[in-house]
């Protein structure tokens, strides 16, 4: 593999499975002149030694000009780490990556998520987050009795997968799906008796689209038939999205807010590898041109900078 700068359109798509939002990206970089690639991360090699350079990129015979990354494989920890390892060896070259390493780090790690948020005075749900089950336990029984509720999520989930509520102290838990780390949020009562809350989408520090969610349930995840409308949120919200976006140093994102009965504004989560088929439909913004233009400047100010 040669210069990180030898081939200045090929683009690299992190993805196991490109689906709708990659021929999305295909189409558009496409129309920018581009050559798109998708590359899993189970096809990327390092091959350490005396002669330059290092790291196998799939079948590309130049590091690419970017890397757009929409998804990494899940596994055992040792995978995990060397997946990452891999963004963060295309960093180390020159390669720039979006969103970058660290902030995928960072924001797909729920317990991270609220540290910073809440390091930044961004307001998050009250969290609990441990290893040790008895301390969550106690936290939780101290809690409920008190008349709080709480939704224990896993970890590294998305797309509402593996969510439970719970709303009494009796109530069965599953911890063992869990795997050893507890992540749980204080419910926050919307007032509404479905779940209903509002994804601010934010590319270069801007937001390009919003939209409310109202589920069959009390999960409003669009995985999950929730039902979407196109939203304009004041500038107060667009404020809060904008600086939970910066305080973990991301190009774009998905943030998603609760407002409570009492109409205050929650952040619950940013996504850094966020969907966006659902906002697609509220808005006649193109969200794919807005964020594949932040990229390619992105990537065009790294490289002036080397």
């Amino acid at each position: 593999m040669q210069n990180p700068r030898d081939n200045q359109r090929d683009i690299a798509i992190i993805t196991d499975d490109p689906g709708w939002h990659g021929r999305q990206l295909t189409e558009e970089l496409r129309q920018k002149g581009f050559q798109p690639h998708y590359v899993r991360l189970q096809d990327c090699h390092f091959d350490i030694g005396q002669t330059r350079p290092y790291l196998r990129l799939a079948n590309l015979k130049h590091y690419p000009h970017g890397v757009f990354v929409r998804g990494v494989p899940g596994g055992n920890l040792e995978t995990v780490v060397y997946y990452l390892d891999i963004l963060h060896a295309l960093e180390a070259v020159g390669v720039p990556v979006v969103n970058n390493v660290r902030a995928i780090e960072k924001s797909v790690d729920k317990g991270m998520t609220s540290f910073l948020l809440s390091q930044q005075e961004i307001p998050t749900p009250n969290t609990i987050f441990s290893s040790d089950l008895h301390y969550v336990r106690a936290k939780l029984r101290e809690g409920l009795s008190a008349g709080k509720k709480y939704v224990l999520k896993p970890l590294f989930g998305s797309q509402g997968k593996g969510l439970q509520r719970i709303d009494s102290i009796d109530q069965w838990v599953n911890y063992e799906a869990l795997h050893g780390v507890m992540y749980v949020q204080e419910f926050i009562d919307s007032g509404h008796d479905v779940g209903v809350d509002f994804r601010v989408f934010v590319v270069g520090g801007q937001v390009i689209a919003s939209m409310r969610r109202t589920g069959v349930d009390w999960i409003s995840n669009v995985a999950r038939g929730a039902q979407v409308e196109a939203i304009q949120v004041d500038r107060d919200i667009e404020l809060l999205a904008v600086n939970a976006v910066s305080a973990l140093n991301m190009e774009y994102a998905g943030v998603d807010l609760i407002q409570d009965a009492r109409g205050k504004f929650w952040v619950t989560e940013v996504n850094s590898v966020p969907a966006w088929k659902g906002l697609q439909q509220t808005t006649s913004t193109s969200i794919v041109s807005a964020i594949v233009d932040n990229f390619l400047a992105h990537c065009d100010a790294l490289s002036v900078r080397k």
